[in-house]
């Protein structure tokens, strides 16, 4: 089922909202002052999605997945680095300079 919701009530009862989603393959579609802002569609359908995704948001896509995961006990700095020193690698040597 595909419905539309106000922000606020996105806000408010996301995680309800996440599972209608997640459980009865719902498409939600989320606005603000009737302007439609974001769709929450079932990870299943993410192929379809992906279709509707131009160029450089797929790029984006695939780098915010690369991102590395953050645990609690991690320390920002190492992650930080990390992060850096992937950039770094990925332009060649030529970051910084």
């Amino acid at each position: 089922m595909e419905r539309v919701i106000d922000v606020t009530v996105a806000r408010r009862q996301l995680g309800t909202i996440l599972d209608e989603v997640f459980h009865k393959k719902d498409i939600i579609t989320i606005q603000r002052k009737g302007k439609s802002l974001a769709k929450i569609i079932p990870l299943e359908s993410e192929g379809s999605a992906n279709n509707a995704l131009s160029p450089s948001q797929l790029a984006l896509l695939h780098e915010m997945e690369a991102l590395p995961v953050v645990s609690v006990d991690s320390d920002p700095t190492d992650i930080l680095r990390l992060m850096r020193e992937k950039k770094r690698l990925k332009a060649g040597g030529k970051y910084g300079k």
